[in-house]
């Protein structure tokens, strides 16, 4: 499996237990959309007979424009992941945030470069989707979160003041750049827990 050009060995990731549901989380979802996009997983949930089903899945089908043709039995689906993209995208985002600052690891992981980028992203996934460098409440209502030179980077991304304002979710980065950043907070916990034995 490939995500951002970078190749995955899945049998070989496995998440730290502090973020282990965010793993699950991208497998879920890569495994239930490739499912549902399938004309004979379409085809045995229609003849369950179940409204609620029938109901949810027609929601689906709408909500990703699925289009599926068939030529000489080989199957072709299209579908419009966008909308999903940017959904799990911002859920991994603020739900990487919430498991890491209530963890044990709290102090440690908050000193990280990458956990100072997940900060800054996951502000802007809970509001509009997007980078929001300024706070907007409080006594520093106005005010910048990071330096005028200051830049905050993570493998080929940065975050500056010039970024203000921009769209996270799918322009400055997707939700498959998430999965690698909790897998490299993952790989730190990891290492933390090796110090401690």
């Amino acid at each position: 499996m490939e995500t951002n050009g970078e190749k995955i060995d899945v049998n070989n990731v496995s998440f730290h237990p502090v973020l282990k549901d965010i793993e699950n989380i991208f497998w879920f979802f890569i495994l239930s959309n490739k499912a549902l996009s399938h004309p004979v997983i379409q085809n045995i949930l229609k003849q369950e007979r179940d409204d609620s089903i029938l109901a949810m899945l027609k929601k689906y089908n709408e909500w990703v424009e699925l289009q599926v043709s068939i030529n000489n039995d080989v199957y072709t689906s299209k579908l419009n992941m966008l909308d999903g993209m940017i959904f799990l995208g911002r859920a991994m985002t603020i739900l990487t945030y919430e498991l890491l600052t209530f963890s044990d690891y709290k102090d440690y992981i908050a000193k990280l470069e990458e956990f100072k980028f997940l900060k800054l992203i996951r502000n802007g996934a809970a509001h509009n989707n997007k980078i929001d460098l300024k706070y907007r409440y409080g006594k520093q209502k106005g005010q910048w979160r990071i330096g005028e030179n200051e830049t905050i980077k993570w493998r080929d991304k940065e975050i500056s003041r010039k970024l203000h304002d921009t769209i996270i979710f799918n322009d400055f980065i997707y939700f498959g750049y998430i999965f690698l950043l909790a897998k490299d907070l993952s790989d730190k916990l990891f290492a933390e827990d090796s110090v401690k034995k």
